[in-house]
């Protein structure tokens, strides 16, 4: 009987382990990177991924792919949304404002437009990422992929507030969670990346994340991820 009891608390403790490294995000930044507090996963939000996926008709221009910060509008942030989305007391499940601990942020993120900040695409899509800076000064970005690894990049120096646009690339399936830092922190995003398996899953994403080779279809595709000029060559065959 009290090996049982032995056994059963060893089961009940590794459980609690491998669900504690489930959750458990990377804070480790590059050097000159402020550090942030670890975000609050999806699972304990209770988020579930939307059904419907976010998808956008615009795609990087030659000239954005080159850029890792863009200047915007407030119009331009809000004019994809649908009607019935463009004000935040609409689908608060998909504009909750999540914010560090603390419960206070000077900066706003939304995905593909606002105030949306939960969203859900497809492997490769290419999502909008809208910026409102309360503050000028130099603009770090964070995701944390869905293994807890954390990407962090220098996105540029605002020289003004106000609007600006980056893109996501959903190059990793599962959650992924944003937030940037302009003199002051932003809320963060989760945006769900749905994908077959079978795709190359990485457990560091830095510093240049690929897809694994799936078989689909002849042919070769190349893709650039336009913040850091890293190139992806998927082999796609039969």
């Amino acid at each position: 009987m009290k090996w049982n009891v032995i056994i059963m608390a060893s089961i009940i403790l590794l459980c609690t382990a491998a669900l504690g490294q489930m959750n458990s995000y990377s804070t480790s930044t590059p050097g000159g990177a402020p550090t942030p507090s670890t975000p609050t996963s999806p699972e304990s939000l209770g988020l579930q991924a939307p059904t419907d996926l976010t998808t956008s008709g615009q795609t990087p221009s030659l000239q954005e792919r080159s850029k890792g910060l863009m200047s915007a509008s407030e119009g331009a942030a809000y004019a994809s949304a649908p009607s019935g989305l463009k004000s935040t007391a609409s689908s608060p499940i998909y504009n909750q404002v999540i914010v560090p601990s603390g419960g206070y942020v000077q900066n706003s993120l939304y995905i593909s437009y606002a105030p949306q900040t939960v969203a859900s695409c497809d492997l490769y899509a290419n999502l909008p990422l809208w910026m409102k800076t309360s503050k000028t000064g130099n603009i770090w970005f964070y995701e944390w992929y869905p293994s807890g690894a954390l990407d962090t990049q220098y996105a540029g120096n605002v020289y003004s507030p106000g609007w600006y646009k980056r893109w996501f690339i959903a190059d990793v399936p599962g959650w992924h969670i944003l937030q940037y830092y302009c003199n002051g922190w932003s809320n963060y995003i989760y945006i769900y990346v749905n994908g077959p398996s079978g795709y190359w899953v990485s457990p560091n994403p830095s510093p240049s994340p690929s897809p694994y080779p799936y078989p689909y279809t002849n042919g070769h595709i190349t893709y650039t991820y336009p913040s850091t000029g890293h190139t992806y060559n998927p082999y796609i065959y039969k």
